[in-house]
């Protein structure tokens, strides 16, 4: 059986390999939400849809690209070992998309990475919003950012990075709060 490490050179070329496929696997996923957002903003207009929080969605998307790219810089550079925390860092990435599936799935055309209130809007009450009242943010995109971080083990990026996602991140609950509160006078 031959073996997969014969010495600290190969185990570096098999990290950066194996993380390398992690990268390209979660770059993938987010294409991937990315063309279903697209798809379900262009049907949201066509219905009628109102955009809110334009800003912000601009400093979330530039805020979620430079997490990636800064988490991708910073471990590169530490060429850490791959370690339990790696996998720990997968795992938890891991059920962050299965949550956003799940987002997906439960809003359906109403999902986009945009904030829009249609016209034919319905309050969504499946187990996700029980459990959580933001799913998409607290059950996907939190464990994203930070299995993402944990798996490249970058600590810098963590620890910088985070804050001041969560306080975009909070902003733009506090918008999507108003703007269903306007529409929806029970919400």
């Amino acid at each position: 059986m031959p073996r997969l490490i014969k010495n600290k050179r190969t185990s570096i070329l098999f990290m950066t390999d194996f993380l390398y496929g992690f990268v390209a696997i979660a770059i993938i996923a987010r294409l991937v939400s990315l063309a279903i957002s697209k798809r379900n903003e262009a049907r949201l207009r066509a219905a009628g849809a109102t955009e809110y929080d334009v800003a912000t969605t601009r400093i979330l998307t530039i805020a979620h690209v430079g997490f990636y790219v800064a988490c991708m810089i910073e471990s590169e550079f530490r060429a850490a070992p791959i370690s339990t925390m790696t996998y720990a860092g997968i795992a938890i990435w891991t059920v962050s998309i299965i949550m956003l599936a799940g987002v997906i799935a439960t809003l359906r055309d109403l999902w986009t990475v945009k904030l829009f209130i249609s016209p034919n809007h319905e309050i969504r009450t499946s187990i996700l919003y029980k459990i959580c009242k933001h799913p998409n943010y607290f059950l996907n995109i939190a464990p994203e950012l930070i299995g993402f971080g944990l798996a490249l083990q970058a600590w810098g990026t963590l620890i910088v990075g985070l804050p001041v996602y969560a306080a975009i991140l909070w902003r733009r609950i506090r918008a999507e709060e108003a703007a269903m509160k306007a529409t929806f006078p029970a919400y």
